[in-house]
């Protein structure tokens, strides 16, 4: 069957968010590890929920959680057996149709159980994104390997709940994004950490307005610091 025309590999999908250098990873988590020793004690050993392998698969994409586990350790160095950026762009296209699934809202509790989104879905929501995205097409590029245009495989990415450009990262580039701005909180966390021990409580009683929504390990980290390194009341 001849596959239809609105949709033809275009070259590698175009961003306006760049991708991260390549040992951005190995930067972060040097800084990552730096933060965490000036962290207070009690505070060290957060770390863990804050960095859960299976919470930085999902952000990520990156999989499996074990996978997520060795390159925070240092173990794998490098991006492994090297896939085609076609393979990944789909590979990572079936991880979003599998991962962010449908929740209905019907009242009848046999309809409620969330489920992959339907091809018919997935193209009316590119369209109304500006996109020009068939059921068929879909069906193509889920069941057959189609490649997505650029511009389109963008707007699947809106879809799905994710920035452009998370289907073309490398595993090290998509998990540098996710390190990023938790690389970034944290080191807020512990400027707050050094200003609580001296007395100053406006700049932590300021951090948690600045976190992102859901950081519910970054919101214990900062009740960490606030309760081991404030100074205490006089009698």
């Amino acid at each position: 069957m001849n596959k239809p025309a609105d949709e033809t590999a275009q070259g590698e999908a175009s961003s306006s968010h760049e991708s991260p250098p390549q040992d951005e990873l190995a930067a972060l988590l040097e800084e990552l590890r730096a933060i965490e020793q000036k962290m207070p004690p009690a505070v060290r050993g957060m770390f863990e929920d804050l960095l859960n392998p299976e919470k930085l698969s999902h952000a990520s994409g990156v999989e499996p959680p074990e996978r997520v586990r060795a390159l925070l350790s240092g173990a794998i160095a490098e991006d492994g057996p090297q896939e085609s950026a076609e393979t990944r762009r789909l590979n990572r296209l079936v991880f979003l149709r599998n991962t962010r699934l449908k929740h209905p809202t019907s009242p009848r509790p046999s309809r409620r159980v969330p489920r992959p989104y339907f091809f018919s879905e997935i193209a009316r929501g590119v369209q109304a994104r500006g996109g020009n995205l068939s059921k068929q097409t879909v069906h193509y590029i889920f069941n057959e390997g189609r490649q997505p245009s650029p511009e389109n495989l963008a707007h699947m990415e809106r879809f799905f709940g994710v920035l452009p450009g998370f289907c073309s990262y490398t595993d090290r580039e998509a998990l540098a994004v996710c390190l990023r701005p938790i690389v970034q909180q944290l080191s807020y966390l512990l400027r707050a950490a050094e200003a609580a021990a001296r007395g100053i409580t406006k700049i932590a009683a300021r951090t948690s307005e600045d976190l992102s929504p859901g950081t519910d390990a970054m919101t214990a980290i900062l009740t960490a610091i606030l309760s081991s390194e404030a100074p205490e009341e006089p009698s």
